[in-house]
């Protein structure tokens, strides 16, 4: 089948192009390639259609966001400019993959700033990667003012990745640990759901490993694996066709999800959390 496969028109040439050795990239490189694909998503991406429901729900969350907030763990903090009416600031461990940041967190995750320093606090696919999450959670607790918001995202299901990769969660898990830090949980938003996901599962997995096209099934995979290389816009085009309600949903009727965004806030002192 491999055989018949290599020959359709184009193939050979596409499957000698990913066999070639490639540059290995700078670290700059690498950055500002991460900073454009959560800033500027665009089809064809290994991880559009993820990083697109991602970028949108933030802008809905974020959209009346005021004062002063923090970016915990920022990075490179690519969804600074969705902060148009607030001062945003970030705080990150010095060096690796982060950008300069306002504050210098020690090695366990704390900041330097006082207590209820802040109006709201940002957090985006870091908290996977923290030893303590619990410690993590009351950090920003901390942080915050009274009445203040936790926007928070991670993982449901994904690929292990960044180095240090501890945790994921499902909905419920993510909204009882923000709650046992002492958070009050407004809303868990489930990201880029069921088929909208599975396909972009296979889409990184076929990029990164192929597919042997044995059998009915193998020829099916790798015929995905084919029109991601010579059309990859075209996947991400039937995503936001077919699957485009998926993006993003609330309650029991998406079970299978790669991400969760936890709108919380820190209750007033008379406020108790359940």
């Amino acid at each position: 089948m491999i055989g018949l496969l290599g020959r359709l028109p184009g193939v050979n040439a596409v499957l000698g192009a990913v066999s070639k050795q490639q540059a290995e990239p700078t670290l700059d490189e690498v950055m500002a390639e991460r900073f454009r694909e959560r800033t500027d998503p665009r089809r064809g991406d290994w991880a559009y259609a993820h990083f697109i429901d991602l970028r949108d729900a933030l802008a809905e969350v974020l959209g009346d966001a005021s004062g002063n907030w923090l970016d915990y763990g920022a990075g490179t903090s690519p969804y600074r400019n969705l902060f148009t009416a607030a001062d945003l600031k970030t705080a990150d461990i010095p060096g690796g993959e982060s950008y300069p940041a306002d504050y210098a967190l020690d090695h366990d995750g704390r900041c330097p700033a006082p207590d209820a320093t802040f109006d709201g606090v940002l957090s985006t696919q870091v908290l996977e990667h923290v030893t303590d999450a619990d410690a993590y959670l009351r950090e920003a607790l901390r942080l915050l003012r009274p009445g203040g918001r936790l926007v928070l995202s991670t993982h449901g299901v994904w690929e292990e990745h960044g180095g240090q990769d501890l945790w994921r969660w499902t909905a419920d898990g993510l909204a009882r640990q923000a709650e046992l830090a002492g958070f009050a949980v407004d809303r868990v938003l489930k990201l880029t759901c069921g088929p909208r996901g599975l396909l972009l599962l296979l889409r990184w997995y076929g990029r990164e490993n192929g597919w042997p096209a044995i059998g009915p099934v193998g020829l099916v995979l790798r015929s995905l694996w084919l029109v991601d290389h010579l059309l990859p816009s075209s996947l991400d085009t039937y995503l936001d066709r077919a699957f485009g309600d998926l993006g993003r949903r609330e309650g029991p009727d998406a079970p299978f999800y790669l991400d969760l965004l936890l709108v919380a806030r820190k209750p007033h002192t008379k406020e108790t959390t359940t």
